[in-house]
C-alpha cells in the first residue's frame, strides 16, 4: 500500500512463528471449573515470554472470560467435551489459539442496530467480547466448519515507540518540500539501526494516525524484516539522512503474493522521485524472489501514488470505498479528510497466471470480465451446472475479524455450507452494533456458490466493489457495507479511465448513495 491500511486482508504483516519450539498446548473439559487452569496457564507462559506483571494479569483475565463464554454458550451442561488452549510466540508477542467443537459461533443476546437506545444491560457473550479487546491487541474468529471453530487472540511486548527516542518537538515541525533544489539518494535495503529513522519519516508525515501501528515501533519493524514478512528499502542522502521508506510485505498463507506498501517520504524531500525509484527497486526484487502477483492500494484522496503505479503496468481492479478513517492526516497534501479515505487496488502478475474457472455472479459478470482484461487477463468465466446452491456441509468455514482505530471489519469465507446466510448476518449484526463503519465481504470466485450467493448478501446490504486476485482464498469478488457511512463518491479522485469507470459502477451499486 502506497498509504496505510488496516490488518488483514490486505497488509502482509501478519503474525507468524519466530521459534517453533516456543509453543505449548492445554487440553480441559469443558467444565468451568478448569477455568481458573487456564489463566494460570496462559499468565505464566505470557511471563516466560517477558510480560511484565501487569500484562500477565490482563491477558489472564481476557482468557479465563474468553473461555468460560465458550463453555457457557458453546456446550450443554452434560457435554462430554474438550477445549485445547495453544500459547505461541509470534512477532512481537503472543498468540492464544482457542479451539472447540461446541455449537458455531453467535452473537447471542446482540440486539438489532437500529434498537440501540434500547440496550439492556450487556449479556454475557457481549462482556466477554468486549473484555477481550481490552486484554489482548488482536481478536479474530474462525469457524473451521465440522472442525469446529477457533478464536485467536494476540497480545504485543511492549516495546518502545519513536518517543522513547526522540522528543516529540523534534520530529514535529513540518517543513516546505525542497522542490527548488535536486537532492541525492540512494535506495538501498535498509539496516537494523535505521529502522528508528523509519519511524520518524512516519511521524513527521501523518503524526500518529497511521492506522498500522506498528510502524511507529522501531523494534518491531527490525523483527518484521528479520523474519521475512516485511523486506523494507530506505532512500537515504550522502550524509546517511533516510528521507523515505518502502518494503514489500508477504502474506503466510500466500508467500507467493506480495504488497508494496508501507510507503512514506518526508515532507520536506516530497517531488524528488524518491516514492518512484523505491517503488521501481521493490518491483525488481519481488521479479527476483518470482513472486507470482503484486499489488499495492493506493490512496484516493490525491493522485499522486496512483500516476506512480500505473507507470510501472499496476492496473485497478477495485475501489476500497470507505477503507479507511477520516482520522488519517496526510500532512502537506491533505491535512484533514472530509470522509473516510478510499483506496483503489493495483494489481500486476509478474508472468503469466494460472488458468482456472470463475463462476462469477450473472449481473456482475461483464465489469468483472472487463476488470480481469484491465490487469492482463482473459478469465475463463463458467456457469454451475444447478440450478440452484447445493451446500456440501451444514456448517461454513468463515474467517472474521475488526480493527476499532480504523472502524473496518471483514468477513472471508472460506468454504459454503447451509448455514453461510445465517453466519453472515450473524456476523454483520456484531459488528453494526460494536459501530464498525465499513465490513468487507470475500468471496471466492472460483467457488460456484458464490454464483449463486452473491445476490443474497447483497440483499442484505452488501454491494459490490471489485475483485481481488490471487488473494487468501485465490481469486475473490469482494462485498462492502456501509453502517450509517454516506460518501460522496465526486471526492474520489481517479487517475485512470478504468479507475472512473470503477468509481461509477461502485456508485451506482452503493444502497446508500442517493
Amino acid at each position: 500500500m502506497l498509504d496505510p491500511s488496516p490488518p488483514n486482508p490486505y497488509s502482509g504483516a501478519i503474525m507468524i512463528a519466530t521459534d517453533a519450539c516456543q509453543y505449548s498446548k492445554l487440553t480441559i473439559p469443558t467444565d468451568i471449573s478448569y477455568v481458573g487452569v487456564v489463566g494460570a496457564y496462559v499468565r505464566q507462559v505470557a511471563q516466560n515470554f517477558g510480560f511484565d506483571a501487569t500484562a500477565c494479569q490482563a491477558v489472564g483475565v481476557g482468557v479465563e472470560e474468553t473461555v468460560s463464554n465458550i463453555i457457557r454458550e458453546a456446550f450443554a451442561p452434560d457435554d462430554q467435551a474438550t477445549l485445547d488452549i495453544t500459547c505461541e510466540r509470534v512477532s512481537m508477542g503472543l498468540k492464544i489459539v482457542i479451539k472447540d467443537k461446541g455449537l458455531p459461533f453467535k452473537p447471542t443476546g446482540l440486539l438489532s442496530p437500529k434498537r440501540a437506545s434500547d440496550a439492556k444491560p450487556l449479556s454475557r457473550p457481549q462482556r466477554a467480547l468486549a473484555l477481550m479487546k481490552q486484554t489482548v491487541d488482536e481478536v479474530s474468529f474462525h469457524n473451521l466448519g465440522l472442525d469446529g471453530k477457533e478464536t485467536h487472540l494476540i497480545k504485543y511486548l511492549q516495546t518502545g515507540t519513536i518517543e522513547d527516542y526522540y522528543q516529540i518537538c523534534e520530529i514535529e515541525p513540518y517543513q516546505e518540500p525542497r522542490s527548488d533544489r535536486p537532492v541525492d539518494f540512494e535506495v538501498r535495503p535498509m539496516q537494523s539501526h535505521e529502522a528508528i529513522e523509519v519511524s520518524k519519516c512516519f511521524y513527521k508525515s501523518y503524526g500518529y494516525s497511521f492506522v498500522y501501528r506498528q510502524i511507529y515501533y522501531p523494534g518491531r519493524i527490525v523483527e518484521l524484516n528479520e523474519i521475512g514478512q516485511m523486506e523494507s528499502v530506505v532512500a537515504v542522502t550522502p550524509d546517511n539522512e533516510v528521507i523515505g521508506h518502502c518494503a514489500l510485505l508477504r502474506w503466510d498463507s500466500r508467500p507467493d503474493v506480495a504488497e508494496i506498501g508501507l510507503a512514506v517520504v518526508k515532507p520536506e524531500f516530497r517531488g524528488q522521485g524518491c516514492l518512484t525509484r523505491l517503488t521501481e527497486y521493490l518491483i525488481e526484487r519481488g521479479k527476483s524472489e518470482k513472486a507470482r502477483a503484486l499489488f499495492v492500494l493506493a490512496a484516493t484522496n490525491h493522485t499522486y501514488s496512483q500516476q506512480v503505479i500505473h507507470r510501472f503496468g499496476f492496473n485497478d481492479c477495485s475501489l476500497l470505498a470507505g477503507f479507511g478513517p477520516a482520522t488519517l492526516s496526510f500532512r502537506g497534501l491533505t491535512e484533514t479528510l472530509s470522509q473516510r479515505e478510499t483506496y483503489l487496488i493495483c494489481f500486476r502478475y509478474p508472468g503469466k497466471p494460472e488458468d482456472v474457472p470463475l463462476f462469477p455472479p450473472e449481473h456482475h459478470k461483464e465489469f468483472i470480465r472487463k476488470l480481469y482484461r484491465n490487469i492482463g487477463l482473459e478469465p475463463r468465466f463458467e456457469t454451475p451446472v444447478e440450478l440452484e446452491p447445493r451446500f456440501a456441509e451444514p456448517h461454513s468455514k468463515i474467517n472474521a475479524a475488526y480493527y476499532s482505530p480504523s472502524g473496518f471489519g471483514w468477513i472471508e469465507i472460506e468454504a459454503y455450507g447451509s448455514d453461510v446466510l445465517e453466519e453472515v448476518k450473524a456476523r454483520l449484526k456484531e459488528y453494526c452494533l460494536k459501530h464498525i463503519e465499513v465490513i468487507q465481504l470475500h468471496c471466492s470466485l472460483g467457488d460456484p456458490q458464490t454464483y449463486y450467493m452473491i445476490h443474497e448478501f447483497e440483499q442484505l446490504g452488501f454491494f459490490f466493489i471489485g475483485i481481488k486476485p490471487s488473494s487468501t482464498l485465490g481469486d475473490a469478488l469482494i462485498l462492502e457495507y456501509f453502517n450509517n457511512v454516506v460518501l460522496d463518491y465526486d471526492r474520489i479522485k481517479v487517475a485512470s479511465v478504468m479507475g472512473e469507470e470503477l468509481r461509477s459502477y461502485v456508485r451506482k451499486h452503493d444502497p446508500n448513495h442517493e
